[in-house]
């Protein structure tokens, strides 16, 4: 697509959130958006641990929204509850048959998302998304790698976002890139703020001194306030436990036990962050 008309349709897209904003206001399910503009850097591994965790205290219905094409973390939750798809809410002749039961409830990537790239979809995205706080406590979205429609309607509903990032030598961009889209966002929903938690540093090797100094590059570059006081090991076992469709708390052996001890207080970090800035806006 052509520069300028790509630049047309998003325009056309933030006037259209713009507009439902301030017609239905703040959304009441709390909506936690996993992002950064850049593939393989542990979006799907921390939406989905995310969404785990946030099910598992007491019986709170949780919907994950896979708006990444790409599918990932539709197939890493294939365990869960099933049988709906992201793609729905841009389709206003679609039915929304939704459900009350605790636990996870997966909103699947399927083709039709390559399809989203209009201002329209944006707006029915908007106006549909309201439907799921009667049935759901929490929503986690995973993004794609770029900054388009589908990213634009996630940080348009969001609460929170929280970005991975791997400390290479292009963070810096990224994050700026990142930001950027922050505030897009931002001036989309009439100023109304979106809840920045943190960069947090992925799969990261303590052992890399290039990759330790990249670290402090990026959080000289970006200042401390925006880093997540915190950083997520690169750890076999992650893997394996996201090819087995389960945490990694819910695995066995002393490497498992080691990565749920560091994952589950970074994910207990991002909720109680993530609901104490909302209760101050309230």
């Amino acid at each position: 697509m052509a520069t300028g008309r790509r630049a047309i349709i998003m325009s056309a897209a933030c006037a259209m959130v713009l507009k439902t904003m301030n017609r239905e206001g703040a959304v009441p399910v709390k909506t936690i958006v996993v992002s950064l503009l850049k593939g393989g850097v542990g979006k799907t591994f921390l939406a989905t641990h995310l969404a785990w965790y946030l099910a598992e205290q007491g019986d709170n219905r949780v919907a994950f929204l896979d708006l990444d094409p790409q599918g990932s973390s539709t197939r890493r939750l294939a365990g869960e509850r099933t049988g709906w798809f992201s793609a729905d809410l841009f389709d206003p002749e679609a039915r929304l048959e939704l459900t009350d039961a605790p636990g996870i409830t997966v909103f699947a990537a399927d083709p039709r998302l390559q399809m989203v790239k209009a201002a329209a979809d944006v707006g029915d995205f908007l106006s549909r998304f309201p439907a799921l706080a009667a049935h759901f406590d929490h929503c986690v979205i995973d993004t794609g790698p770029k900054w388009d429609e589908l990213t634009l309607s996630a940080m348009a509903v969001a609460d929170a976002v929280i970005a991975p990032v791997q400390v290479a030598e292009d963070s810096i961009e990224c994050a700026k890139m990142l930001l950027t889209a922050l505030k897009k966002a931002e001036g989309a929903r009439g100023g109304r703020k979106v809840d920045f938690l943190g960069l947090l540093p992925s799969m990261v090797n303590p052992f890399d001194r290039r990759e330790m100094d990249n670290a402090v590059k990026l959080a000289r570059a970006v200042g401390e306030k925006l880093m997540f006081p915190a950083f997520i090991k690169a750890r076999p076992t992650y893997k394996h436990s996201a090819e087995q469709h389960h945490p990694v708390w819910r695995a066995t052996g002393s490497g498992a036990k080691a990565a749920a001890d560091e994952i589950r207080p970074i994910l207990a970090e991002i909720v109680r962050r993530m609901d104490d800035r909302r209760q101050s806006a309230a």
